[in-house]
């Protein structure tokens, strides 16, 4: 078993979509400028399943990260001349407060 090549990049998401594969799941493309090297950054992060919380999930981050610091894990990274490619792991939003619900304790 090999291990692939793991980023950890964060910036300010210029635009993010939302996009469904054609077996329905919910795909997320982000782009964005990373602090460090100034290199653009398109992420692609999809959902695991095509269910309703799914597409719910990814339409509310979708509108949530555009002009926000984003950080995320990056995989399976594919640089090219002026960005790097990547597949999200994990998106996440370092700066938001974090939620007062219980249910989501």
């Amino acid at each position: 078993m090999t291990a692939g090549m793991h980023l950890r990049v964060r910036g300010v998401v210029s635009s993010c979509e939302k996009r469904t594969t054609t077996q329905g799941v919910p795909l997320l493309v982000v782009r964005m400028q990373d602090k460090a090297s100034g290199q653009e950054v398109r992420a692609s992060h999809a959902y695991p399943d095509s269910s309703a919380a799914s597409h719910y999930a990814a339409s509310n981050l979708a509108r949530r990260l555009v002009g926000q610091v984003a950080e995320l894990d990056a995989t399976n990274p594919r640089f090219r001349s002026s960005r790097l490619d990547c597949e999200a792991a994990h998106i996440s939003l370092p700066y938001e407060t974090a939620s007062t619900r219980k249910d989501l304790a």
